[in-house]
């Protein structure tokens, strides 16, 4: 195991806070024919390093999806647009269509005003036009009426769905706010194992599951997760904790495989996971791709189960004492 800091390229506002660093164990499983398999836990715990030594013992299986590699048609992704005013959000907006980007997800949080907040989502939906998805994450920092008072005001911006507009234990006022407005609610730090995914869906908590492979447990995990939420006709997004490369791919490799829901297929959802560029390393030889929306792994030689091959120097000039 690698403990490693790796900083953002400048501080990354969110509801939550400023990120500065992305600090995580980088975890290595070396197979019995000398094979070597990588993984990430970003989480602290035995439960997140148990689910980065998954991913790595998956990453030890040459078999990966062709829609993930350079010659596939890759994993639609969104872009992030960072909590700025009304002007810059648009323009960050308007870059990330002109690149390809056909979803974009912003950052709102308990100090944004209705108003504020009404200004700045209208400025990204005058910029981008009615054909780009957009969703809200407001990472658990409204109350229930809060949140009812900004979903109706935004209504006619046509936003996908809003991430975790409460605590994350306020499983019942998600499902009062479910009733009152037209906007889906999607569930993210609320889905923080299979059991907790179970208690939203019998509650009526969500119509949306975002789930971070580094939060629940790793790829086994997240596969149970969507299979309970298909039967509940939810779907699963994935989404990433601001991992390197590394945790990314892993990211990667579960989207790939989830299942269809009724009215929303999985080839059609587009994942949290354009995130790598905000770090100034992803701990890759050759770096994760996107382009026109869709991310790929490198795969090639030298690359296993989740198609990447990690670059040992970059892992030494980032690495920290525990």
């Amino acid at each position: 195991m690698r403990h490693v800091s790796v900083p953002f390229r400048s501080p990354f506002a969110t509801a939550a806070g400023d990120w500065m660093a992305r600090v995580s164990w980088i975890v290595v499983v070396r197979g019995p024919d000398g094979r070597v398999g990588v993984g990430e836990a970003v989480a602290p715990g035995d439960f997140a390093l148990a689910g980065a030594i998954e991913a790595a013992r998956l990453d030890l299986d040459t078999g990966l999806p062709f829609v993930l590699t350079a010659g596939g048609a890759g994993v639609g992704v969104n872009a992030t647009l960072p909590g700025l005013d009304p002007m810059t959000t648009a323009q960050v907006a308007g870059m990330a269509v002109a690149a390809g980007y056909r979803t974009l997800k912003l950052k709102a949080g308990a100090r944004d005003s209705v108003g504020e907040l009404v200004i700045r989502v209208a400025a990204v939906r005058d910029a981008v036009g009615e054909g780009i998805a957009l969703r809200l994450d407001a990472n658990g920092t409204w109350t229930l009426d809060e949140a009812t008072a900004r979903l109706e005001a935004l209504a006619p911006y046509g936003l996908q769905y809003v991430e975790q507009p409460m605590a994350p234990a306020a499983h019942d006022d998600a499902a009062v706010l479910r009733r009152r407005v037209a906007t889906r609610i999607a569930a993210d730090e609320a889905v923080a194992s299979l059991a907790e995914a179970r208690a939203l869906l019998d509650a009526g908590a969500a119509d949306v599951l975002v789930v971070k492979s580094a939060r629940v447990g790793g790829p086994d995990a997240v596969a149970a997760i969507a299979l309970l939420a298909a039967q509940h006709g939810v779907p699963v997004v994935i989404s990433s904790m601001f991992e390197t490369g590394v945790g990314l791919a892993a990211g990667l490799r579960c989207a790939s495989q989830l299942p269809d829901v009724p009215g929303w297929p999985a080839a059609e959802r587009d994942h949290g996971l354009a995130t790598a560029d905000l770090l100034v390393s992803d701990l890759l030889v050759e770096p994760l791709a996107v382009d026109r929306g869709r991310m790929r792994v490198p795969g090639g030689p030298g690359s296993g189960g989740l198609g990447v091959t990690l670059d040992e120097s970059a892992v030494a000039r980032y690495e920290v004492a525990p």
